[in-house]
């Protein structure tokens, strides 16, 4: 009951007369405060334009590429284990590409006798050419989200690729067997797989570029890489025709059918099937 009295008394206290200024109430602050802020917003040089600025922020979404990093590295150790194994294994290596002649005969003998890099050279190859096929395919083909990701097609795409040459591989085997053209088709065998090993170490940097460059960068560059692979094949085939010359020279056709058969309808199969798993699946 006495703070209500005392409560009372000094409401009814004239405060200005005792020089103390009198405390504005909550809408009068707020009232004041806005007036200022308006005040300072219209008044700021940066702020008083009456231009109108409008941007729209693009969406960025989030793209792993954990996997990709992981290939790339597994690919570029691969290479380093198998120098270390055979030192001398490149430099045969380049020297049989280089020196078709010479590498029919030394060279030839000294690439064999290697076993272990010339198996890890061809896996090394088998992974490097269904990495370089996904990311072009990739390039080129929206992905949509479904129910298989991007690295199972990839781990799909390089056990293709691995099937299809391990499947040439034994049909020119047992071809030279039936026929009794073990030495032509060796020879064969040997100029194909040296181009494929050649190829492969090639695809690396464009592989690179291909999984983390822009698209503008990575169009030129799948052009680039078209161009340097195509002469590579090119000498292949070329390779190829001086073996197998003596049964076609009377039916280029024949020749074709084969290089059709052996080489673009494969991939052509297993490529159809990598954009269908990136467009529908």
């Amino acid at each position: 009951m006495l703070a209500f009295s005392c409560n009372e008394g000094m409401a009814k206290v004239n405060l200005s007369k005792y020089g103390i200024v009198t405390v504005a109430d909550t809408a009068v602050l707020k009232a004041g405060t806005v007036h200022m802020m308006d005040s300072v917003l219209t008044r700021h040089p940066m702020l008083a334009t009456r231009y109108i600025i409008s941007d729209v922020e693009m969406p960025h979404p989030f793209t792993s590429a954990t996997s990709d990093f992981y290939l790339l590295l597994s690919l570029c150790l691969m290479l380093g284990v198998i120098r270390f194994v055979d030192e001398r294994y490149f430099y045969n290596l380049w020297m049989a590409f280089w020196n078709p002649t010479l590498s029919s005969r030394q060279l030839k003998d000294q690439l064999a006798s290697a076993g272990l890099p010339n198996f890890l050279m061809n896996i090394f190859f088998i992974i490097a050419e269904g990495a370089y096929i996904y990311y072009v395919v990739k390039l080129f083909t929206p992905h949509h989200s479904g129910v298989i990701p991007s690295s199972l097609l990839l781990i799909m795409l390089i056990a293709g690729t691995g099937i299809i040459y391990a499947a040439k591989y034994a049909a020119v085997r047992f071809s030279g067997w039936a026929f009794r053209l073990e030495g032509v088709t060796e020879q064969y065998l040997f100029n194909v797989f040296l181009i494929n090993k050649i190829l492969g170490m090639v695809l690396i940097p464009f592989i690179i570029v291909l999984a983390f460059a822009d698209r503008d960068i990575a169009q030129q560059i799948v052009i680039i890489s078209f161009v340097i692979g195509g002469i590579l094949l090119l000498n292949r085939y070329v390779r190829s025709w001086q073996v197998f010359g003596s049964f076609f020279q009377y039916s280029k056709f024949h020749f074709f059918m084969y290089l059709c058969a052996s080489e673009i309808l494969p991939l052509a199969v297993l490529m159809k099937l990598l954009v269908k798993g990136l467009m529908f699946y």
